[in-house]
């Protein structure tokens, strides 16, 4: 049975009045054993492994094409792309090139895998969740802002971020303590300012916040 909470947002606006949304809450993750084990239920005909082989094919195969420049769409699903981004905050130039502007394609790299979900899946989810969503008791949820300093919670993502080489915003959040939407702030703030060396790759839920390296 799922249930959801009310937070409150931040208000961008200035209006001075409180704004909420609604968030899902989390049931845990399931994974491909758990999928095949459900679509065996269907197909009597396919074991678990043989599900669990076709999917791992299926992605290959989604990788090969999208590392082609095409765009997977898979109806019900779907669609996937590439994201792409360039290794460090500032572009690398070769001195070589006559334009003296061109972004060296060293520096170009698949940062995340973009995904449009289809309104046929959406409206499937909607008409399972259909009179079976309940709200969480209490009243909403207010933001959570962290007691640490600035540097505190910068030197926290940095080490962070050097013993597993990214930073998630759930990872953040979690470290210092605060919100989610806080969290989202904070990191933001960090990659704007040019003096602190973490910035942001990836989009959406594949988007992480990395170490930025000086440059020699």
């Amino acid at each position: 049975m799922p249930y959801y909470y009310k937070r409150e947002i931040p208000d961008l606006n200035g209006t001075g009045e409180k704004q909420y949304r609604y968030e899902l809450r989390s049931e845990g993750t399931t994974d491909l054993r758990r999928l095949a084990r459900l679509a065996i239920r269907r197909f009597h005909s396919m074991t678990e492994g043989e599900v669990m082989g076709l999917v791992t094919v299926l992605t290959e195969e989604m990788a090969h094409e999208m590392a082609n420049g095409r765009t997977v769409s898979i109806d019900g699903l779907g669609s996937f792309s590439l994201s792409l981004g360039v290794e460090h905050r500032r572009s690398h130039y070769d001195e070589e090139d006559a334009a003296g502007r061109e972004t060296n394609a060293r520096s170009v790299r698949v940062r995340g895998v973009n995904f449009r979900v289809s309104s046929e899946l959406v409206n499937e989810v909607d008409r399972h969740c259909r009179g079976h969503l309940h709200r969480e008791g209490g009243g909403p949820v207010s933001l959570r802002h962290s007691t640490l300093s600035r540097n505190e919670r910068m030197g926290m993502a940095l080490r962070h971020i050097r013993e597993h080489g990214f930073l998630r915003l759930a990872d953040y959040a979690r470290l210092v303590n605060v919100s989610r939407t806080v969290a989202s702030l904070q990191l933001r703030d960090f990659h704007d300012d040019p003096s602190v060396p973490i910035c942001a790759q990836g989009r959406g839920p594949s988007k992480v916040w990395v170490e930025v390296r000086s440059e020699k």
